[in-house]
């Protein structure tokens, strides 16, 4: 059975506040596009991602374009749900680099 790895055996990789400040503004650049992104299709479509899969299962409009944008949103939406992990992510290593440094 593998042992725990106590926290105090775990060195930090070369990782520095101002590195990780950087990462956390791309983050934030990357979020703003994709709710950008998000907001078109929104404003497109008149309504959210789950009211075009409706009317596209009830052929309310027209397939074709429609089934592009629906991939593309639903992949805005995934990404953006990911990008917001990693800015917690990126925070708390803030956090976390920041008290061992004090």
């Amino acid at each position: 059975m593998a042992q725990p790895i106590m926290a105090s055996s775990l060195t930090l990789p070369d990782i520095t506040v101002g590195s990780l400040k950087q990462l956390n503004i791309d983050v934030c650049n990357r979020e703003r596009v994709l709710r950008q992104r998000i907001l078109t299709f929104e404003s497109r479509y008149s309504g959210s991602l789950v009211d075009l899969d409706r009317k596209l299962n009830t052929l309310e409009i027209e397939e074709h374009s429609a089934w592009e944008d629906s991939i593309e949103w639903r992949n805005a939406v995934e990404q953006l749900n990911s990008t917001q992990l990693s800015e917690k992510i990126f925070k708390w290593l803030q956090n976390l680099l920041t008290q061992s440094i004090n």
